[in-house]
């Protein structure tokens, strides 16, 4: 009797009891479930004008929800790269919508996927042909910053030119408006905000090979938190599936025909408006054409506004203001060339700000951030107009000196690092003051690429480093004393 009462499956039917009680006492043991969805990802999830979470995921968070009986704290973060900070931190304990790559496996579990969509190539209409990615290469393309895309583009075409926005809406734009020749993105998204923004310039070319399967996540410091998110989707029927898609994804246009009544009226209708058209036209003319003149007018000035900020955005660093990494090396190979060319006088600085890790583990990130622009506007003061003037890093900063030897460019520098040692930055309760190690070589006959000269800074920098920070070092006093670069660079990056 008892080998037939196990054998009808009790021990399966215990360990699901056994389970359902274990995160019954999970769920009440921690009432606050922070929940961070993809902030801009219309139609699968975003938040509305009012600040209310919608989209197909927030459809399925609600059933899940009321069928479990549990209920998250849903945060509203400025985009994907906060979420992936802040879920790092500890801050955040699950997602709504992710794809699953090997680097959110780390620190994520993962349910089955319960929402597919294709991610396409979008161009402008002047960009004839269908088009694959091998195509894409020698064009600028955008990807979404830590979306699964940018991953699988980069490790499947990494001669692609990749420019990375924080959201998909900044990215069609840029390719709107020239910025960018092509974006690879989901085909519902880029729908979504071609038709809120009128980008009527833009269309599907064809499609990435990549396909989102998006899941939910949740930390794995609370795996029976998975098991009750895969539960809650097990609970949703198909045909409940399906409303929800239908409710955010048209999938067919049904078929429009006109009554007879309504041709009847429409006939009617247009006679009449012929008639007082042929009747105001002389009149309506020029109204019509002094008020299409003032909005092109508009628009266009209105379009240069937008170009020039979404130009800004991609060649600036967005904290301190100064050319980011990719516009400064753009900058720097230009007057590099131009020096070989005319055979100048051409200067390249190297500056880390000293101890930074330090500060910013001291004082908090809000202080580095306030520090790295107090010193950023010390930098463009004591600069001269020509200099150009760069962030790279956290705490690493460039310069090109163009029309400068080396005597010049100390002075300069000097005058610099002078400057930031009698700065400093006030703060509740007190005040904090920093330094800078700083490397430069001009370029001589031997310097030959970008990479050397860059070599020569970095190493120069590091040397100042080892003779005990804040101070400035010639590359060329150090050349024939200096250790082979290697060992060197290895032994000084435990100064930073």
């Amino acid at each position: 009797m008892a080998s037939r009462f196990w054998g009808l499956g009790c021990p399966k039917i215990f360990h699901e009891v056994a389970t359902l009680l274990v995160e019954q006492k999970w769920l009440a043991a921690n009432p606050h479930i922070v929940f961070a969805p993809a902030p801009n990802y219309p139609p699968v999830e975003f938040f509305d004008e009012s600040g209310a979470y919608r989209g197909i995921t927030a459809d399925f968070v609600d059933h899940i929800t009321e069928t479990l009986g549990i209920r998250f704290d849903v945060v509203q973060l400025a985009n994907w790269d906060q979420v992936i900070k802040q879920t790092r931190q500890g801050k955040v304990h699950m997602w709504g919508a992710a794809a699953q790559t090997r680097d959110r496996q780390a620190y994520m579990n993962f349910t089955r996927p319960y929402i597919r969509l294709p991610a396409v190539i979008i161009v402008r209409r002047e960009i004839k042909g269908e088009l694959t990615m091998p195509q894409l290469v020698g064009k600028r393309v955008v990807v979404i910053e830590n979306y699964a895309t940018q991953r699988y583009v980069q490790e499947n075409y990494p001669d692609l030119q990749l420019i990375t926005v924080p959201d998909i809406e900044t990215g069609l734009r840029m390719v709107s408006f020239g910025i960018a020749d092509a974006i690879v993105a989901t085909n519902a998204s880029a729908i979504y905000y071609i038709e809120k923004n009128g980008l009527t310039n833009l269309r599907v070319a064809g499609e990435s090979g990549y396909e989102w399967q998006l899941r939910f996540a949740a930390s794995r410091a609370m795996p029976e938190l998975i098991s009750i998110l895969q539960k809650g989707l097990d609970s949703i029927s198909e045909e409940k599936k399906r409303e929800i898609y239908r409710r955010w994804i048209s999938l067919e246009a049904p078929a429009w025909k006109p009554s007879r009544e309504l041709i009847v009226l429409m006939v009617a209708l247009f006679s009449a408006l012929l008639i007082a058209a042929i009747l105001l036209w002389n009149r309506l003319l020029r109204r019509r054409v002094a008020h299409k003149t003032r909005e092109l007018e508009d628009e266009l000035v209105a379009r240069g506004e937008l170009e020039r900020e979404l130009r800004r955005l991609a060649t600036t660093d967005e904290l301190t203001g100064v050319k980011n990494r990719r516009h400064w090396l753009a900058l720097a190979k230009g007057e590099f060339s131009r020096n070989l060319r005319y055979d100048g006088s051409l200067s390249m600085a190297m500056i880390d700000v000293d101890r930074f890790k330090r500060l910013n583990d001291t004082y908090g990130h809000a202080v580095g951030d306030r520090v790295l622009r107090g010193l950023t506007d010390i930098f463009r003061r004591e600069l001269r107009v020509n200099d150009i003037l760069g962030r790279i890093g956290g705490e690493e900063f460039v310069v090109v000196l163009p029309e400068t030897n080396e005597e010049m460019a100390h002075a300069v520098l000097e005058r610099l690092r002078i400057a930031v040692e009698q700065w400093h930055c006030k703060i509740d309760g007190g005040e904090v003051r920093a330094s800078v190690s700083i490397g430069f070589s001009m370029v001589d006959e031997q310097v030959t690429s970008m990479e050397e000269i860059l070599r020569r800074c970095d190493l120069a920098m590091y040397e100042a480093k080892g003779q005990g920070r804040n101070r400035v070092v010639n590359y060329r006093i150090i050349a024939d004393r200096r250790p082979p670069a290697a060992d060197r660079v290895s032994v000084l990056r435990s100064l930073r």
